[in-house]
């Protein structure tokens, strides 16, 4: 094994550091390591969320899906329409949170697109293009979408405050009500919070995320791909 030249600690491959039982990435085949476990509540289950950290891809650990269909999960049948996808001429256009995005490393278990109980995958620019492989396609382009990053960005800003993550959406639709997930007290402090923190979260998620744009680690992303 090399050893690192500044630490001198020694240094192993992610074939070495994975358990004999670690599920494999479907997009480069590499072990899959746990990264965050996100809280759930009521029917809202708790999950623990695997990410490649060869290629970035996030997956369910509970639902990783295999090579070839977390390649139909993300494209669709090549040049068709799914739930993700939309043709556009012989090709199609996706777009999905990014994985190795500034939000979701700020956030964590707390980003936003990771809500308990969605089972959906959430590539990077890496993975979608080797995903993209396994459809016969080739990613042409990568755009990073500011409005809808900065709209990811204020809700994970929001979820590190409150107790409840997606408090707002989640309270107006009536999914949660008072007394209810973690308690009266918790609501009740989470809608004070909400309503004083709204503004000033928004104003650091437009300044953060627009920053992580320009870095090309926006949170959300729009991969456009063709037949190869």
């Amino acid at each position: 094994m090399a050893l690192g030249r500044a630490s001198g600690r020694r240094s192993v491959s992610l074939e070495e550091g994975a358990g004999p039982s670690a599920q494999r990435c479907p997009a480069c085949g590499e072990p899959l390591f746990a990264w965050v476990e996100t809280e759930g509540w009521g029917p809202r289950e708790d999950q623990i969320i695997d990410r490649c950290e060869n290629c970035g891809l996030t997956v369910d650990r509970n639902a990783a899906p295999g090579d070839l269909d977390a390649a139909e999960e993300l494209f669709g049948a090549a040049g068709a329409t799914n739930g993700n996808a939309a043709g556009v001429m012989d090709g199609v256009v996706v777009r999905a949170p990014n994985s190795v995005s500034f939000q979701a490393w700020l956030g964590a278990e707390n980003w936003a697109a990771l809500r308990p109980g969605d089972r959906s995958l959430k590539p990077s620019p890496r993975s979608a293009e080797l995903l993209a492989a396994r459809r016969g396609l080739r990613v042409t382009k990568v755009r990073f979408l500011a409005a809808a990053g900065m709209a990811s960005m204020w809700q994970t800003l929001l979820n590190l405050l409150t107790f409840h993550r997606d408090f707002a959406s989640q309270a107006t639709s009536g999914n949660l009500r008072p007394g209810h997930g973690k308690g009266l007290a918790a609501y009740v402090i989470d809608v004070i919070v909400t309503v004083l923190a709204a503004v000033p979260t928004a104003i650091i998620a437009v300044v953060l995320e627009g920053a992580a744009v320009l870095a090309r680690r926006g949170g959300v992303i729009e991969i456009s791909a063709e037949p190869s």
